[in-house]
């Protein structure tokens, strides 16, 4: 039987490289937004839960044009990802801010309604059905285990510029860590290349798992991210200062924590660019 598990979409983002709301956005003719078919495919997994973290400015939106497309028994919350729900003790900076706290802050910010087991993913990333179906069995089979889906490279890049991916160490099936690579594309000679996280150009293999930002927690994943936003609060974050989820990821690996790495069968598709957005739509019109 399959564990019951909620899906987790950060939706809150802002889209600066994309210029708007790409959350938002829909794909060629269907209507929806990129977020509508990975819910769907969460729904045919067994998901019965969707919690969506999102901005204020967004809620009207959503419920108005997003929410009524899904099946009447998927239970939906919103949550508002808001600058002054900070963990207790802390101080909010004097600055002018609209931008969000980041990923680890849009997690925690769910934190009244993750009961259960829960799928991380962004809004604005598509990670296909097998990606969904490994991490529910995963918690039918682990209900102590993290886990994440993780892609080879090649099945990652944008034809519209360079992109960032978390390269995963992994030794046997489970993973070890994940470092940062920064502007990541095909030189003139077809070799793949990026910044690694000492900013050294460097080659990467076309095989190279790298994380997509779509992870698997047990809900104790909930009180280290508040650890985690009191030592970012305590450090009197800057201007565009950000507290992400990855970081929490890479504490608990290293206090022992174990997260088993599935690799997807599927490509990763997403919107960085206003064109990837374009070269979508047929994808997505055949699965209407």
């Amino acid at each position: 039987m399959a564990a019951a598990v909620s899906l987790l979409i950060l939706a809150g983002g802002m889209g600066s490289r994309f210029g708007g709301d790409k959350q938002l956005a829909t794909v060629g003719q269907t209507g929806r937004p990129l977020l509508y078919f990975s819910v769907m495919d969460a729904y045919q997994a067994g998901v019965r839960h969707l919690v969506l973290v999102i901005r204020q400015n967004l809620q009207a939106v959503f419920l108005e044009q997003v929410l009524p497309a899904f099946p009447p028994d998927l239970t939906v919350e919103l949550v508002l990802q808001q600058l002054q729900d900070i963990p207790a003790l802390c101080t909010l900076p004097e600055q002018t801010r609209t931008k969000p706290w980041g990923t680890a802050h849009a997690v925690w910010s769910a934190r009244h309604v993750l009961t259960q087991p829960f799928i991380v993913i962004n809004a604005d990333d598509y990670y296909g059905a097998n990606a969904m179906q490994q991490l529910v069995q995963h918690f039918a089979e682990h209900n102590t285990h993290w886990a994440m889906v993780a892609y080879p490279l090649e099945l990652t890049l944008s034809e519209h510029g360079g992109v960032n991916r978390g390269c995963c160490d992994v030794v046997a099936g489970r993973l070890r860590k994940v470092e940062e690579w920064t502007e990541i594309r095909t030189d003139a000679t077809g070799q793949l290349r990026g910044l690694n996280s000492a900013g050294e150009m460097l080659s990467l293999s076309a095989q190279q798992l790298v994380s997509m930002n779509i992870w698997a927690f047990t809900p104790d994943l909930l009180s280290r991210l508040e650890t985690q936003l009191q030592q970012f609060f305590q450090n009197g974050p800057g201007e565009k200062a950000e507290s992400y989820l990855p970081y929490a990821v890479d504490q608990a690996l290293q206090q022992g924590q174990v997260l088993d790495v599935k690799v997807s069968t599927e490509a990763w598709r997403g919107i960085t660019y206003p064109a990837d957005l374009a070269a979508l739509g047929s994808f997505f019109d055949n699965k209407m």
